[in-house]
C-alpha cells in the first residue's frame, strides 16, 4: 500500500550569530549573520553567475523512487502534501527542493511524528555535512524532512525518512552538493545588504537592485585575517578592481562598495573564506551592470 500523506517535519531554527563584517565606503560595520539551522532561511540560487532557465513539465514521481540527487518542483507545505503530488524536474532548471538524504528506519511499529522528528533531526543533519560540505547551521539552504504517514508504514518498503534541502518560497538552479557557500557570487545582484548574508536577495541585474558583486577572492590560509591583512586585502581586491570595474575611483565615484569576510570567531565553522565585494547603493535603484559606468 502507498502512503497517501507524508508527514512533514521541520526542525526548530537556531540561534543568530554575529560573524560577518561588510564595509561601505571604508567604514567598518559588524552586521549580525543569522546563522540558522536548516528549514528557518530560505536559500538563493547557487550558480557563479545568474541563469534563467524556463522549467519544463514536472514528471508525477511516485514517492518510493526518489533518490538523493532528485531536485523537485514546487512542494505545498501549507497543507500535509499527498506522496504523489511531488514531481522531479532537472536540477539544471528551476526547482525548490533536492533530495539530499534517505534514512531507512527499523521499526515495525510506526514511531510517530515526534520520534521521525527526533531521527530525521539526527540523521539528515549528518548527510547534510557529508552533501553540502558544513553544517546546516553554516549554510544557506533551508532543509525539510519527509516521510510516509501511518497507513504508508504498514508497507515496510516505505519505512524510510528523506531529507530534503533548499526553500520553500524561491527557486534554485543548479545541485546544492558541495555548495558550502553563503555570500553571493561575481555578477549576482542583490537587495539591501543590511540584512543577514543568509537572508540576502538575489535579484535579477536587469530588475531594480542594490549591489552587483564584482569581485571575490578566495582567502587559503588556516586562520582569519587580521584587522591589517583584512585591510589590505580589501584595497588590493575590492578598491583596486572597483577603479576596473566601474571605471572610476571610489573616492569620485556616485557608488560605494561593500565587502563581506568571515571573522576570526567563525573562521573555522563557516567553509566560505572568499573575500567578496561589491557594488552599488543603499538606495536601491539601479538597473543593469555598473561596469563601465564611470561614474
Amino acid at each position: 500500500m502507498k502512503p497517501n500523506y507524508i508527514n512533514v517535519i521541520i526542525p526548530n531554527c537556531g540561534k543568530t550569530v554575529e560573524g560577518f563584517r561588510r564595509i561601505s565606503q571604508g567604514v567598518a560595520l559588524l552586521f549580525a549573520v543569522g546563522l540558522v539551522s536548516a528549514a528557518c532561511t530560505s536559500a538563493p540560487a547557487a550558480t557563479e553567475s545568474p541563469t534563467f532557465v524556463s522549467t519544463p513539465s514536472p514528471t508525477p514521481t511516485p514517492w518510493l523512487t526518489l533518490n538523493v540527487g532528485d531536485c523537485t518542483a514546487e512542494i505545498d507545505f501549507s497543507v500535509k502534501p499527498k506522496a504523489e503530488s511531488i514531481t522531479t524536474v532537472d536540477c539544471d532548471s528551476t526547482h525548490y527542493f533536492e533530495v539530499y538524504g534517505q534514512i531507512a528506519v527499523d521499526r515495525s511499529v510506526y514511531p510517530g511524528e515526534s520520534q521521525l522528528a527526533s531521527i530525521a533531526a539526527e540523521k539528515c543533519s549528518a548527510e547534510f555535512v557529508n552533501y553540502v560540505g558544513v553544517a546546516a547551521n553554516y549554510s544557506r539552504y533551508s532543509s525539510v524532512y519527509l516521510a510516509p504517514d501511518a497507513a504508508g508504514w504498514s508497507n515496510k518498503a516505505n519505512r524510510e525518512i528523506w531529507c530534503l534541502l533548499g526553500s520553500a518560497n524561491r527557486e534554485l538552479i543548479g545541485s546544492a552538493k558541495g555548495d558550502f557557500t553563503i555570500f553571493p557570487h561575481k555578477g549576482q545582484c542583490t537587495g539591501p545588504q543590511n540584512v543577514s548574508a543568509l537572508e540576502l536577495e538575489i535579484i535579477d541585474c536587469d530588475q531594480e537592485h542594490y549591489f552587483e558583486v564584482y569581485a571575490t577572492k578566495e582567502i587559503k590560509t588556516k586562520t582569519a585575517p587580521s584587522s591589517n591583512e583584512r585591510k589590505r586585502l580589501v584595497d588590493e581586491v575590492c578598491k583596486a578592481e572597483f577603479a576596473k570595474f566601474v571605471g572610476t575611483t571610489p573616492a569620485r565615484s556616485k557608488y560605494q562598495y561593500t565587502w563581506f569576510l568571515v571573522d576570526e570567531e567563525n573562521w573555522t565553522k563557516i567553509a566560505d573564506h572568499r573575500l567578496v565585494c561589491s557594488v552599488g547603493s543603499n538606495k536601491g535603484g539601479i538597473k543593469g551592470t555598473l561596469k563601465g559606468k564611470e561614474k
